[in-house]
């Protein structure tokens, strides 16, 4: 094939860095504490073609943002919403503190 080989191939995002990770985290731990993790979960996943599209919103609306956000802070979220592979971390960050819990009191069927 030749010149074919890589004429429509789209290049794989690169996996998120430990800063990501950590920042990562940290939003799902807050996320969590709030017992919102299954919703935050649903949400990200179900607009996850949208991603891209709010990144250049963040683009767009960063002057505004910049008076309460620092705007490392928010590159560093413009960046993580463009990489799917961060995002499918943060689903999995949001779902891994949401495993059923047993409660004493509730009998089981058998």
């Amino acid at each position: 094939m030749g010149i074919w080989d890589n004429a429509f191939k789209i290049p794989e995002p690169p996996e998120p860095t430990p800063e990501e990770k950590k920042l990562l985290d940290v939003l799902a731990a807050k996320v969590r504490a709030r017992s919102m993790g299954e919703v935050a979960s649903f949400l990200v996943e179900s607009t996850r073609p949208l991603h891209e599209l709010g990144a250049q919103g963040l683009t767009f609306i960063e002057p505004a943002l910049a008076a309460f956000f620092n705007r490392e802070e928010i590159a560093k979220y413009r960046q993580i919403l463009e990489n799917s592979k961060a995002v499918t971390y943060l689903v999995d960050r949001l779902d891994a503190g949401t495993a059923k819990k047993e409660t004493p009191n509730v009998k089981k069927r058998p």
